[in-house]
Protein backbone atom coordinates (compact mmCIF):
# COMPACT_ATOMS: atom_id res chain seq x y z
CA UNK A 1 0.00 0.00 0.00
CA UNK A 2 1.32 3.07 -0.98
CA UNK A 3 1.91 6.11 1.59
CA UNK A 4 -0.40 9.27 1.43
CA UNK A 5 1.06 12.09 0.02
CA UNK A 6 1.17 15.31 1.55
CA UNK A 7 -2.12 17.04 1.21
CA UNK A 8 -2.66 19.64 -1.34
CA UNK A 9 -3.81 23.41 -0.17
CA UNK A 10 -7.07 24.13 -1.14
CA UNK A 11 -7.74 26.06 -4.69
CA UNK A 12 -8.33 30.02 -4.44
CA UNK A 13 -11.73 31.06 -4.28
CA UNK A 14 -13.32 32.41 -7.07
CA UNK A 15 -12.94 36.25 -6.02
CA UNK A 16 -9.61 35.95 -5.39
CA UNK A 17 -7.70 39.17 -6.40
CA UNK A 18 -4.91 41.23 -5.84
CA UNK A 19 -3.10 44.54 -7.10
CA UNK A 20 -1.23 44.11 -10.04
CA UNK A 21 0.04 40.36 -11.49
CA UNK A 22 -1.84 37.95 -10.20
CA UNK A 23 -0.45 35.69 -6.95
CA UNK A 24 -0.56 32.35 -6.82
CA UNK A 25 -1.14 30.87 -3.24
CA UNK A 26 1.38 28.19 -2.51
CA UNK A 27 3.33 28.57 -5.07
CA UNK A 28 7.14 28.04 -3.82
CA UNK A 29 10.52 30.24 -4.91
CA UNK A 30 12.57 29.07 -2.80
CA UNK A 31 14.17 29.11 0.25
CA UNK A 32 11.20 28.79 1.82
CA UNK A 33 9.23 31.73 0.44
CA UNK A 34 5.83 31.52 -1.21
CA UNK A 35 4.30 34.68 -3.53
CA UNK A 36 0.39 34.90 -2.30
CA UNK A 37 -2.14 37.62 -0.67
CA UNK A 38 -1.55 39.08 2.92
CA UNK A 39 -3.91 40.81 4.69
CA UNK A 40 -1.99 43.88 3.67
CA UNK A 41 -1.80 42.91 -0.40
CA UNK A 42 0.23 41.18 -2.46
CA UNK A 43 3.89 40.21 -1.02
CA UNK A 44 6.48 37.35 -0.24
CA UNK A 45 5.75 34.74 2.22
CA UNK A 46 8.22 33.19 3.96
CA UNK A 47 8.33 30.85 7.48
CA UNK A 48 8.53 33.68 9.73
CA UNK A 49 5.78 35.38 8.17
CA UNK A 50 4.59 38.20 5.61
CA UNK A 51 7.47 40.23 4.30
CA UNK A 52 7.85 42.90 2.20
CA UNK A 53 3.74 43.91 1.70
CA UNK A 54 2.38 46.67 -0.77
CA UNK A 55 1.70 49.74 1.01
CA UNK A 56 -2.68 50.18 0.84
CA UNK A 57 -4.13 51.74 -1.69
CA UNK A 58 -4.83 55.74 -1.56
CA UNK A 59 -8.01 56.35 -0.31
CA UNK A 60 -10.89 58.11 -3.14
CA UNK A 61 -12.75 59.90 0.10
CA UNK A 62 -9.99 61.34 1.45
CA UNK A 63 -8.47 62.50 -1.67
CA UNK A 64 -11.76 63.67 -2.91
CA UNK A 65 -12.34 65.82 0.52
CA UNK A 66 -8.35 67.46 0.17
CA UNK A 67 -8.86 68.20 -3.25
CA UNK A 68 -12.51 69.56 -2.54
CA UNK A 69 -11.33 72.03 0.41
CA UNK A 70 -8.29 72.45 0.38
CA UNK A 71 -7.09 71.66 -3.15
CA UNK A 72 -5.76 75.50 -3.41
CA UNK A 73 -2.76 74.34 -0.81
CA UNK A 74 -1.90 71.02 -2.32
CA UNK A 75 -2.98 69.02 0.52
CA UNK A 76 -4.67 66.07 -1.91
CA UNK A 77 -0.79 65.87 -3.85
CA UNK A 78 1.11 65.62 -0.44
CA UNK A 79 -1.59 63.05 0.54
CA UNK A 80 -0.96 60.90 -2.52
CA UNK A 81 2.81 61.35 -2.31
CA UNK A 82 3.26 63.91 -5.13
CA UNK A 83 5.26 65.95 -3.21
CA UNK A 84 6.73 68.03 -6.06
CA UNK A 85 3.91 69.10 -7.44
CA UNK A 86 2.50 69.65 -3.73
CA UNK A 87 4.63 72.57 -3.29
CA UNK A 88 4.13 73.70 -6.67
CA UNK A 89 0.34 73.83 -5.93
CA UNK A 90 1.07 75.32 -2.86
CA UNK A 91 2.84 78.05 -4.16
CA UNK A 92 0.79 78.96 -6.79
CA UNK A 93 -2.72 78.98 -4.67
CA UNK A 94 -3.90 76.12 -6.46
CA UNK A 95 -2.39 77.16 -9.86
CA UNK A 96 -4.92 80.13 -8.95
CA UNK A 97 -7.85 78.14 -8.31
CA UNK A 98 -7.30 76.24 -12.14
CA UNK A 99 -5.20 73.36 -11.25
CA UNK A 100 -7.18 72.74 -7.88
CA UNK A 101 -10.37 72.45 -10.21
CA UNK A 102 -8.96 70.42 -12.51
CA UNK A 103 -7.47 67.86 -9.93
CA UNK A 104 -11.20 67.79 -8.87
CA UNK A 105 -12.53 66.74 -11.53
CA UNK A 106 -9.69 64.61 -12.33
CA UNK A 107 -10.53 62.68 -9.03
CA UNK A 108 -14.12 62.76 -9.30
CA UNK A 109 -13.49 61.39 -13.15
CA UNK A 110 -11.51 58.31 -11.27
CA UNK A 111 -8.69 58.90 -13.24
CA UNK A 112 -6.69 60.31 -10.55
CA UNK A 113 -4.00 57.92 -9.12
CA UNK A 114 -1.20 58.03 -5.92
CA UNK A 115 2.60 58.42 -6.74
CA UNK A 116 2.98 54.67 -8.12
CA UNK A 117 0.22 55.47 -10.65
CA UNK A 118 -2.57 53.01 -8.77
CA UNK A 119 -6.20 53.93 -8.83
CA UNK A 120 -7.51 55.19 -5.83
CA UNK A 121 -9.70 52.86 -3.46
CA UNK A 122 -12.84 53.15 -2.73
CA UNK A 123 -13.96 55.00 -6.08
CA UNK A 124 -17.02 53.01 -7.26
CA UNK A 125 -18.68 52.93 -3.42
CA UNK A 126 -18.78 56.87 -3.05
CA UNK A 127 -18.19 58.51 -6.89
CA UNK A 128 -22.19 59.46 -6.96
CA UNK A 129 -21.43 61.23 -3.49
CA UNK A 130 -19.00 63.42 -4.11
CA UNK A 131 -20.12 64.12 -7.72
CA UNK A 132 -23.58 65.11 -6.01
CA UNK A 133 -21.80 67.03 -3.57
CA UNK A 134 -19.13 68.76 -5.29
CA UNK A 135 -21.54 69.93 -7.84
CA UNK A 136 -24.00 71.86 -5.03
CA UNK A 137 -20.78 73.40 -3.38
CA UNK A 138 -19.39 74.51 -6.80
CA UNK A 139 -23.12 76.06 -7.84
CA UNK A 140 -23.45 77.13 -4.83
CA UNK A 141 -20.56 79.06 -4.58
CA UNK A 142 -20.97 80.51 -7.72
CA UNK A 143 -24.20 81.73 -7.06
CA UNK A 144 -22.71 83.29 -3.57
CA UNK A 145 -20.25 84.90 -5.74
CA UNK A 146 -22.57 86.36 -8.18
CA UNK A 147 -24.67 87.39 -4.91
CA UNK A 148 -22.04 89.40 -3.65
CA UNK A 149 -20.96 90.99 -6.57
CA UNK A 150 -24.03 92.38 -7.18
CA UNK A 151 -24.27 93.53 -3.76
CA UNK A 152 -21.24 94.75 -3.72
CA UNK A 153 -21.91 97.02 -6.76
CA UNK A 154 -25.44 98.17 -5.31
CA UNK A 155 -23.42 99.24 -2.83
CA UNK A 156 -21.15 101.23 -4.51
CA UNK A 157 -23.69 102.98 -6.10
CA UNK A 158 -25.62 103.90 -3.04
CA UNK A 159 -22.54 105.57 -2.07
CA UNK A 160 -22.93 108.01 -4.37
CA UNK A 161 -27.03 108.81 -3.42
CA UNK A 162 -27.87 108.73 -0.01
CA UNK A 163 -31.63 108.59 1.05
CA UNK A 164 -33.86 111.81 1.42
CA UNK A 165 -34.22 111.73 5.17
CA UNK A 166 -35.26 115.68 5.52
CA UNK A 167 -38.29 114.86 4.14
CA UNK A 168 -42.18 114.57 5.97
CA UNK A 169 -44.48 112.08 4.48
CA UNK A 170 -47.36 113.83 2.00
CA UNK A 171 -50.05 115.67 3.30
CA UNK A 172 -53.43 116.04 1.76
CA UNK A 173 -53.06 120.44 2.13
CA UNK A 174 -53.93 121.88 -0.93
CA UNK A 175 -50.45 123.37 -2.81
CA UNK A 176 -50.36 126.78 -2.51
CA UNK A 177 -50.17 129.57 -5.52
CA UNK A 178 -46.91 129.47 -7.78
CA UNK A 179 -44.99 132.49 -6.24
CA UNK A 180 -43.51 134.85 -9.63
CA UNK A 181 -39.63 133.81 -11.14
CA UNK A 182 -37.96 136.55 -8.34
CA UNK A 183 -39.52 134.70 -5.33
CA UNK A 184 -37.11 133.64 -2.34
CA UNK A 185 -36.05 129.97 -3.22
CA UNK A 186 -36.35 128.37 0.67
CA UNK A 187 -39.10 128.81 3.22
CA UNK A 188 -38.43 128.19 6.67
CA UNK A 189 -42.44 128.05 7.67
CA UNK A 190 -43.39 125.15 9.82
CA UNK A 191 -45.81 123.57 7.99
CA UNK A 192 -48.44 121.17 9.71
CA UNK A 193 -46.59 121.46 12.64
CA UNK A 194 -42.63 120.22 11.00
CA UNK A 195 -40.39 122.59 11.48
CA UNK A 196 -37.90 121.68 8.53
CA UNK A 197 -37.39 124.57 6.11
CA UNK A 198 -39.27 124.32 2.61
CA UNK A 199 -38.95 124.90 -0.72
CA UNK A 200 -41.37 127.85 -2.70
CA UNK A 201 -42.13 126.55 -5.53
CA UNK A 202 -40.39 128.31 -8.52
CA UNK A 203 -41.84 128.26 -12.67
CA UNK A 204 -39.54 128.76 -15.30
CA UNK A 205 -40.66 129.07 -18.46
CA UNK A 206 -39.07 129.43 -22.81
CA UNK A 207 -38.15 128.16 -26.08
CA UNK A 208 -35.00 127.01 -27.05
CA UNK A 209 -31.74 126.66 -25.62
CA UNK A 210 -31.17 128.20 -21.61
CA UNK A 211 -29.83 128.13 -18.50
CA UNK A 212 -32.26 129.02 -15.54
CA UNK A 213 -30.86 129.46 -12.10
CA UNK A 214 -31.96 128.25 -8.88
CA UNK A 215 -30.74 128.12 -5.08
CA UNK A 216 -31.91 124.82 -3.23
CA UNK A 217 -30.13 124.86 -0.22
CA UNK A 218 -29.25 121.37 -0.38
CA UNK A 219 -33.10 120.61 -0.19
CA UNK A 220 -34.38 118.03 -2.12
CA UNK A 221 -36.55 119.06 -4.84
CA UNK A 222 -39.18 117.77 -7.43
CA UNK A 223 -38.63 119.00 -10.65
CA UNK A 224 -41.14 118.45 -13.67
CA UNK A 225 -40.05 119.38 -17.24
CA UNK A 226 -42.60 119.50 -20.18
CA UNK A 227 -42.17 120.13 -23.70
CA UNK A 228 -44.40 118.34 -25.39
CA UNK A 229 -44.32 120.50 -28.96
CA UNK A 230 -40.49 119.07 -29.06
CA UNK A 231 -39.35 117.47 -31.85
CA UNK A 232 -35.63 117.36 -31.86
CA UNK A 233 -33.48 116.62 -29.16
CA UNK A 234 -34.71 117.16 -25.74
CA UNK A 235 -32.16 117.85 -22.73
CA UNK A 236 -32.41 119.01 -19.06
CA UNK A 237 -29.19 118.59 -17.21
CA UNK A 238 -28.04 119.60 -13.54
CA UNK A 239 -24.91 120.87 -11.57
CA UNK A 240 -26.03 118.49 -9.01
CA UNK A 241 -25.52 114.86 -8.35
CA UNK A 242 -28.42 113.53 -11.05
CA UNK A 243 -26.62 115.47 -13.51
CA UNK A 244 -28.52 114.06 -16.70
CA UNK A 245 -32.49 114.18 -15.91
CA UNK A 246 -33.77 114.32 -19.48
CA UNK A 247 -32.49 113.02 -22.52
CA UNK A 248 -34.71 112.31 -25.87
CA UNK A 249 -36.13 112.64 -28.80
CA UNK A 250 -39.70 114.55 -29.41
CA UNK A 251 -41.82 115.70 -26.92
CA UNK A 252 -41.79 115.13 -22.93
CA UNK A 253 -43.53 115.65 -19.69
CA UNK A 254 -42.25 114.01 -16.68
CA UNK A 255 -40.69 114.44 -13.23
CA UNK A 256 -37.66 113.68 -11.59
CA UNK A 257 -36.01 114.22 -7.85
CA UNK A 258 -32.67 116.44 -7.78
CA UNK A 259 -30.45 116.99 -4.35
CA UNK A 260 -31.14 113.31 -3.47
CA UNK A 261 -27.97 113.06 -2.03
CA UNK A 262 -26.16 114.38 1.43
CA UNK A 263 -24.26 117.50 0.57
CA UNK A 264 -25.67 117.62 -3.28
CA UNK A 265 -26.52 121.21 -4.14
CA UNK A 266 -27.99 121.97 -7.41
CA UNK A 267 -27.67 126.02 -8.95
CA UNK A 268 -28.66 125.70 -11.89
CA UNK A 269 -30.70 124.01 -14.67
CA UNK A 270 -29.61 123.32 -18.50
CA UNK A 271 -32.61 123.37 -21.12
CA UNK A 272 -32.06 122.32 -24.92
CA UNK A 273 -35.43 122.32 -26.50
CA UNK A 274 -36.81 123.30 -30.33
CA UNK A 275 -40.34 124.18 -28.85
CA UNK A 276 -41.74 126.04 -25.64
CA UNK A 277 -41.14 124.46 -22.58
CA UNK A 278 -42.06 125.20 -18.70
CA UNK A 279 -39.79 124.15 -16.00
CA UNK A 280 -41.28 123.68 -12.64
CA UNK A 281 -39.58 123.51 -9.33
CA UNK A 282 -41.09 122.33 -6.06
CA UNK A 283 -40.51 121.17 -2.37
CA UNK A 284 -40.63 117.35 -2.09
CA UNK A 285 -44.02 117.49 -0.31
CA UNK A 286 -46.16 118.24 -3.90
CA UNK A 287 -44.99 114.33 -4.77
CA UNK A 288 -48.43 112.67 -5.19
CA UNK A 289 -48.82 109.92 -2.52
CA UNK A 290 -50.04 106.41 -3.53
CA UNK A 291 -51.37 103.84 -1.01
CA UNK A 292 -50.67 100.74 -2.37
CA UNK A 293 -51.48 101.12 -6.08
CA UNK A 294 -50.15 103.54 -8.70
CA UNK A 295 -50.17 103.86 -12.57
CA UNK A 296 -48.39 106.34 -14.65
CA UNK A 297 -46.85 106.79 -18.28
CA UNK A 298 -43.38 108.01 -18.54
CA UNK A 299 -40.87 109.42 -15.83
CA UNK A 300 -42.83 110.35 -12.78
CA UNK A 301 -42.58 110.76 -8.98
CA UNK A 302 -44.17 109.10 -6.15
CA UNK A 303 -44.88 108.63 -2.45
CA UNK A 304 -45.04 104.65 -2.19
CA UNK A 305 -47.31 104.44 1.12
CA UNK A 306 -48.05 100.63 0.57
CA UNK A 307 -48.68 98.00 3.53
CA UNK A 308 -45.75 96.23 2.76
CA UNK A 309 -42.14 96.23 1.30
CA UNK A 310 -43.55 93.92 -1.94
CA UNK A 311 -44.70 95.47 -5.20
CA UNK A 312 -45.52 94.07 -8.50
CA UNK A 313 -44.59 96.31 -11.48
CA UNK A 314 -45.25 96.31 -15.04
CA UNK A 315 -43.97 98.19 -17.61
CA UNK A 316 -45.04 98.63 -21.56
CA UNK A 317 -42.10 100.89 -22.75
CA UNK A 318 -39.43 99.94 -25.21
CA UNK A 319 -36.79 102.35 -23.86
CA UNK A 320 -34.96 101.84 -20.20
CA UNK A 321 -37.32 100.90 -17.30
CA UNK A 322 -36.23 102.20 -14.01
CA UNK A 323 -37.41 102.09 -10.69
CA UNK A 324 -35.77 103.65 -7.70
CA UNK A 325 -36.28 103.39 -4.40
CA UNK A 326 -35.31 105.64 -1.32
CA UNK A 327 -37.79 104.40 1.51
CA UNK A 328 -34.87 102.74 3.25
CA UNK A 329 -31.42 103.85 4.61
CA UNK A 330 -29.49 102.54 1.22
CA UNK A 331 -31.41 103.55 -2.00
CA UNK A 332 -32.74 100.18 -3.57
CA UNK A 333 -32.88 99.95 -7.23
CA UNK A 334 -35.38 96.95 -7.88
CA UNK A 335 -35.66 97.23 -11.64
CA UNK A 336 -33.39 98.43 -14.16
CA UNK A 337 -34.27 96.77 -17.27
CA UNK A 338 -34.84 97.36 -20.96
CA UNK A 339 -38.67 96.70 -22.47
CA UNK A 340 -41.78 95.57 -21.46
CA UNK A 341 -41.19 94.29 -17.77
CA UNK A 342 -43.59 92.23 -15.32
CA UNK A 343 -41.91 91.00 -12.03
CA UNK A 344 -42.72 90.77 -8.32
CA UNK A 345 -39.87 93.05 -6.62
CA UNK A 346 -38.87 94.85 -2.89
CA UNK A 347 -39.78 98.03 -2.67
CA UNK A 348 -39.25 99.90 0.75
CA UNK A 349 -42.92 102.54 1.64
CA UNK A 350 -41.36 106.01 0.66
CA UNK A 351 -39.79 108.02 -2.03
CA UNK A 352 -40.12 106.31 -5.88
CA UNK A 353 -38.86 107.45 -8.97
CA UNK A 354 -39.88 105.60 -12.46
CA UNK A 355 -38.51 106.23 -15.77
CA UNK A 356 -40.08 104.97 -18.35
CA UNK A 357 -41.36 105.53 -22.01
CA UNK A 358 -44.37 103.81 -21.59
CA UNK A 359 -47.33 103.22 -19.30
CA UNK A 360 -46.54 101.49 -16.33
CA UNK A 361 -48.34 99.81 -12.93
CA UNK A 362 -47.43 99.14 -9.12
CA UNK A 363 -49.09 97.03 -6.93
CA UNK A 364 -48.39 96.31 -3.49
CA UNK A 365 -48.42 92.64 -2.71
Amino acid sequence: MSQPGQTPPPPPPADYTTYGAPGFPGQQYGSGLQYGASPYGAGLQSDSGWQFGVAPQKSFLATWLFSLFLGSLGVDRFYLGKIGTGIAKLLTLGGVGVWALVDLIITLAGKQTDKGGRPLAGYAQHKVLAIAVSAVLVVGGMIVGAVTGAAAALAIQSAATSPIVSAAPITEEPVASEPSESAPAASQEAIAGDDRPRLAARSFTGTGDAIKSVDLQGLPALVTFTCKACTGETVLETDGAEIMLVNTVGGYAGSHLVDTSTGSVTSQFSISADAAWTLKVEDVDAVPTATGKARGHGDAVIYWDAPSDKAAITNNGEGQFLVEGFGSEIPELPVDEEGTYSGTVQLTPGFVQIKSDGDWTLTAK
